[in-house]
């Protein structure tokens, strides 16, 4: 397995995922310093924190999981190279594993760097205005926290869109697939139904709600692991043309 894992790394230098994995923090980070200049009184470090944690969950994080899985399941769709990597002495299920785990790490990742990125943000807005448009200090524990769950109860899309990406040799299901979860997403925040969708859990970790917050841990941390179990039996036993 930690062979496949290499492998799946390695090939990460032939795709453009490691490039969507810092712009996409970065963009957020530059959207919190756009807003943090632009308004006229200043804001708690948390309230900074907590807005641009909000809108990484809420739509840059299922729209860059969506571009994500697709990058790297198309680095064997675009090469036609799956017969030949199915072909090798290695039990199928290992490289979508692989390929799965990289996904997560990789999302992890991302808020690793949004993390690290926000206290820079706010610096660089402090500095464009003279200071004072954050008061207080930025909660280093309290953020890590707090992205950490969203990685966590992420991993039931991140689950649902790598076994579209690897199912279908075409981008475009997994493509429709993300963007039409993400524009249901809008319509179903705060209904009753918005507790289970899986586009939905990683903002639901921001919840005030303890129950709400840990419900959507739970869904997104364990649902993700038993449907990348049901996605390895599966496309264990596809054969792609």
């Amino acid at each position: 397995m930690l062979t496949s894992l290499v492998c799946e790394v390695a090939k990460l230098r032939r795709s453009l995922a490691l490039l969507l994995c810092g712009a996409a923090p970065a963009m957020v980070a530059l959207l919190g310093i756009l807003v943090l200049t632009d308004q006229a009184r200043a804001r708690s470090w948390t309230t900074f924190s907590v807005g641009s944690a909000a809108i990484w969950a809420y739509f840059m994080l299922p729209m860059t999981v969506t571009a994500l899985t697709v990058l790297l399941a198309q680095i064997e769709h675009g090469s036609r190279s799956w017969n030949h990597l199915l072909a090798l002495p290695v039990a199928r299920w290992r490289h979508h594993a692989a390929k799965a785990v990289v996904a997560i790490l990789l999302v992890a990742g991302m808020s690793v760097l949004l993390w690290l990125a926000l206290p820079l943000a706010g610096a660089v807005a402090n500095a464009l205005r003279g200071g004072g448009q954050l008061t207080g200090a930025y909660d280093w524990g309290g953020t890590a926290a707090l992205l950490a769950r969203m990685s966590a109860s992420a991993v039931l899309l991140i689950a649902i869109q790598l076994w579209t990406a690897l199912r279908f040799r075409s981008f475009v299901p997994p493509l429709v697939v993300g963007i039409g979860g993400t524009f249901v997403a809008v319509a179903a925040t705060g209904s009753r139904q918005g507790l289970y969708f899986p586009w939905l859990l990683p903002t639901n970790a921001l919840a005030s709600d303890p129950a709400r917050a840990d419900l959507a841990l739970a869904l997104g941390a364990g649902g993700g692991i038993v449907l990348i179990g049901l996605m390895l039996v599966d496309l264990s036993r596809r054969e792609f043309g």
